[in-house]
């Protein structure tokens, strides 16, 4: 017996609502402010990390081109006084060796110093104690030679010293520095030049100590380039690194333009690996320096700093929802009711009902849910007999009709439009015999599976069964729903059966003696579809001179033949290939039809 509906709860009659409650259990959570404060901070303090890192980059470089400024001009320095000793000529040779001799020990950035005559030819060469002067040029470069007539000074290009190649990870990369012997005065031309072979090993030693006192000691940190973009000197302090850098800080850094002017900076990523690099040019030189570190390692105060404001959120985060788990629990304890009650209704047991066990939004939906369940038990018998009612409509219309009439978009009203369809008639060939061979039962049974199976194959097809006629049944594609592609539809369900019947004729044979053969006829046209009848009894058909040459070819065609029409075969285009048959005179037409047949 199906209980009566419960009152519901009155709204002034409620208590606290849902909506209080939990927006003070959300009050209660912390999370979203110190995630805001601490995606802030994160954001202040990744700024100043990478104007830090910038700043210590260029300090460091500066630290760097100060090194080598003062070696190069303290070489320098002690090659002016060398070539001054040299065009004294009140003094005498040996006094000129050993001064020279002194000048060369007294200077920590000379260990290797060359005299040419003014042609640039050698003459002689002086070299501290151990030194390897093997690799002393014979003559001095050209252009090297015309700079140091016009200058003060000239600095060459880096070249590996003493050795042989066998031995280059060993042999010192020097830097040339030329001077000019002017015995009469700056401005006289030269009687000769003092060469100064500068070694990059203590530059070497100076960049190891600041990469590991201040960029973290990786290796590569620190990078001097020549104006070939050849490293002449880096941290790891190894002699033959001559090649080409491949540093990401000097992409797109035009040789040319190396100088004192050179200098950018900013993040870059080598070997896959993200970096953070700065260049600087030296003064007085064609050279740039390369200051370069990880990521990682230059914002590690960055991950930490994320590594604690993130623990602190989780921390938070897991502290409110274990909040949030005991308050839902007391607040959400009528849920179960409910949550047992719907797994009820998705059983269709509508005879269940729930009792409100609160005086909140929960108390009302837990009544609410138990009218619904009363009046879904009152409505489902109802909705049992109308499936019912619409599975037997189906035996009568086909499911596009049916549900086009469910759903009130089709016409109910007597008459009908023209729609451009295509109509398949089809007939059993040699049915009078047939049923006098057989019982009435058996004839029935029989045509009961040929239009069953007929039937569903039209349906598939997007089709419409208009009526069936003793043997003979009628089918039109396009109606009620317009359909362009109504001929290939219409030819393909044709085919479908014919192929369907070769295998059924097999049954047939076995169970009633017989096989069926089938006669078509399809033509594509413009016909008037629509409610035929009168109002109390009436038919979904196709009304027009379409129809009738359909019927007219299916009563020419052969057993297992289907006819088609020229229209019909148009449309199709080239979905379907047809056999010309040549025109035909068909009863009750003036003008002869050009038939084809579908090819099997």
């Amino acid at each position: 017996m199906q209980s009566p509906p419960q009152q519901p709860l009155a709204p002034e009659s409620m208590g606290l609502s849902l909506r209080v409650k939990f927006a003070l259990l959300v009050a209660a959570l912390a999370t979203l402010p110190l995630a805001l404060i601490g995606w802030v901070g994160l954001r202040a303090n990744a700024e100043t990390l990478q104007i830090t890192q910038l700043e210590l980059q260029i300090a460091v470089l500066g630290d760097l081109a100060g090194t080598v400024d003062h070696g190069f001009d303290d070489a320098e320095a002690g090659l002016v006084a060398i070539g001054r000793v040299l065009a004294d000529a009140g003094l005498g040779e040996d006094e000129r060796i050993q001064l020279t001799k002194a000048e060369v020990e007294a200077r920590q950035s000379l260990d290797l110093v060359a005299i040419y005559d003014r042609e640039g030819a050698i003459i002689d060469v002086l070299s501290e104690l151990g030194v390897d002067s093997r690799s002393v040029p014979e003559a001095l470069d050209p252009e090297l030679l015309a700079s140091a007539t016009k200058l003060r000074a000239a600095t060459g290009a880096a070249a590996l010293h003493g050795g042989d190649d066998s031995d280059a990870e060993h042999r010192p990369l020097r830097v040339p520095i030329v001077t000019a012997i002017r015995p009469s005065g700056p401005e006289s031309p030269p009687t000769g030049f003092v060469v100064g072979f500068v070694s990059m090993t203590g530059v070497s030693e100076h960049m190891r100590a600041l990469a590991d006192a201040h960029l973290g000691g990786s290796e590569g940190a620190l990078l001097l380039v020549d104006r070939q973009l050849r490293i002449v000197a880096d941290t790891r302090g190894e002699a033959a690194l001559t090649e080409r850098s491949a540093s990401p800080a000097l992409e797109g850094v035009d040789a040319g333009t190396l100088g004192p002017m050179v200098a950018r900076s900013g993040e870059y990523v080598e070997d896959g690996r993200d970096t953070v690099g700065t260049v600087v040019g030296l003064p007085g030189r064609e050279w740039v320096a390369v200051a370069q570190v990880s990521r990682d390692w230059a914002y590690a105060s960055l991950e930490d700093m994320r590594r604690v404001v993130l623990g602190s959120v989780l921390a938070v985060m897991l502290g409110a929802g274990l909040l949030g788990l005991w308050a839902a629990r007391r607040l959400t304890a009528p849920l179960a009711e409910l949550t047992a009650f719907t797994a009820k209704l998705a059983e269709r047991r509508f005879d269940a009902r729930v009792s409100p066990r609160s005086r909140d939004e929960l108390g009302v939906l837990a009544q609410a849910m138990s009218d619904a369940a009363a009046s879904l038990e009152a409505s489902e018998a109802q909705v049992a007999r109308e499936i019912e009612v619409r599975r037997d409509l189906g035996r009568y219309i086909s499911p596009e009709l049916l549900e086009r009439v469910v759903s009130r978009e089709q016409d109910m009203g007597l008459g009908g439009q023209r729609s451009e369809i295509t109509v398949l008639f089809m007939d059993v060939v040699a049915f009078t015999p047939l049923s006098e061979r057989l019982s009435p039962e058996a004839v029935v049974e029989l045509l009961n599976h040929l239009f069953t199976i007929s039937t569903e194959i039209v349906f598939r097809h997007g089709g419409t069964v208009d009526k069936f006629i003793g043997d003979s049944m009628m089918a039109f594609w396009g109606a009620p729903t317009p359909r362009e592609d109504h001929a290939e539809r219409a030819l393909a369900a044709a085919e479908e059966i014919v192929s369907w019947l070769e295998i059924a004729n097999e049954h047939f044979r076995s169970t009633y003696g017989c096989a069926i053969e089938l006669a078509m006829g399809l033509n594509s046209g413009s016909c008037v579809v629509g409610n035929i009848g009168s109002d109390r009894r009436m038919e979904y058909t196709a009304i027009g001179d379409v129809v009738n040459v359909a019927a007219r070819l299916e009563a020419i065609a052969r057993p297992q033949q289907i006819l088609v029409s020229q229209s019909t075969a148009a449309l199709a285009k080239d979905a379907f290939d047809f056999i010309p048959l040549g025109e035909r005179q068909l009863s009750g037409r003036s003008e002869p039809v050009q038939l084809f047949e579908l090819e099997p």
